[in-house]
């Protein structure tokens, strides 16, 4: 009990051999960069991303309104059923 309070677990799992040494050893920016994307794929999925996850604009998305309500409905049958007027 006192061992474990004393001494991290990072450096307790060293003591058994296996990929727990080499994990232990290996700092965390090294690690980073191991994971990390090659340049040119990371571009890519950037360029990729970028064209999937355009924000559209509401300019050009019809809106439906009855009398004085503020709410834009999507379509006509909604604004017939709404029930909050102003």
């Amino acid at each position: 009990m006192l061992s474990r309070m004393l001494i991290p677990r990072k450096v307790r799992r060293v003591a058994h051999p296996g990929r727990a040494v080499k994990r232990a050893v290996t700092p965390r920016s090294v690690k980073q960069v191991r994971h990390a994307m090659h340049p040119l794929s990371n571009a890519k999925y950037s360029v990729e991303r970028s064209l999937n996850t355009k924000r559209r604009t509401a300019s050009r998305a019809t809106v439906y309104h009855h009398g004085t309500c503020p709410v834009n409905h999507r379509t006509p049958e909604a604004a017939a059923k709404c029930r909050r007027t102003q």
